[in-house]
């Protein structure tokens, strides 16, 4: 009877324990997708710590091929390629639609569900842009 007890309450001591690691430890992550891939919008930018308030839509589209493309209002900017390492982002061969060739940019990236924070610093002009992902495919 003494044995039944003992294992009784050792089971209702880890039961508990057993149920919290596995609901926890199962639960989705909100850290950040392992890509970029899909179509993000530009939502906010704040330049030298004005924030931009009348911006045109402007969209990023990063393809699987690691190339991509920025698109306002309609109208292709530039064509890019990309790296992206989880964390920090590298587009270069950047060709703009006169034929004009920029060798590469670096931006500082945070990746968080579909939000997506860049940092730059270029020439003494700070820029912050935040974007949302419209969808995990690139038109």
């Amino acid at each position: 009877m003494k044995n039944r007890t003992a294992r009784r309450a050792i089971l209702m001591l880890i039961l508990p324990m057993l149920c919290i690691s596995l609901f926890f430890g199962c639960r989705k992550t909100e850290d950040g997708p392992a890509s970029i891939i899909g179509t993000w919008k530009i939502t906010e930018c704040i330049v030298n710590g004005e924030a931009l308030t009348d911006m045109n839509d402007c969209f990023f589209y990063f393809y699987e091929d690691n190339t991509g493309k920025k698109v306002i209002l309609d109208e292709l900017q530039f064509n890019f390629s990309y790296s992206f390492d989880g964390s920090s982002c590298i587009l270069f061969n950047i060709t703009y639609d006169d034929g004009e060739v920029e060798a590469g940019t670096y931006a500082e990236m945070t990746v968080k569900g579909d939000t997506m924070s860049v940092y730059a610093l270029e020439d003494g002009v700070e820029e912050i842009v935040t974007l949302t992902r419209i969808t995990d495919q690139a038109e």
